[in-house]
């Protein structure tokens, strides 16, 4: 027997969806841009290239794992 839908969920369109993740990661997304922007604000001139670089990289991939994470819990709420 497979898990249906409630029919609140069911009927959810695409842009509420959208909206619910958004809501659930925007705190998060909030807190590591301004981490981002203290951090390219406090560096120094010499570290404003290079190392600084692969920090954002790493944050950006930790965000990008955030939204899958959070699209899969989503659709596993729907049962698609």
């Amino acid at each position: 027997m497979s898990a249906r839908p409630s029919t609140t969920t069911a009927t959810e369109t695409r842009e509420q969806r959208i909206e619910a993740i958004l809501q659930q990661l925007r705190p998060k997304v909030d807190a590591v841009v301004r981490q981002l922007v203290e951090r390219a604000v406090d560096v120094p001139e010499a570290e404003e290239f290079g190392a600084i670089d692969f920090e954002f990289r790493d944050v950006g991939q930790q965000l990008v794992n955030e939204v899958r994470q959070a699209s899969v819990a989503s659709r596993k709420k729907r049962g698609t």
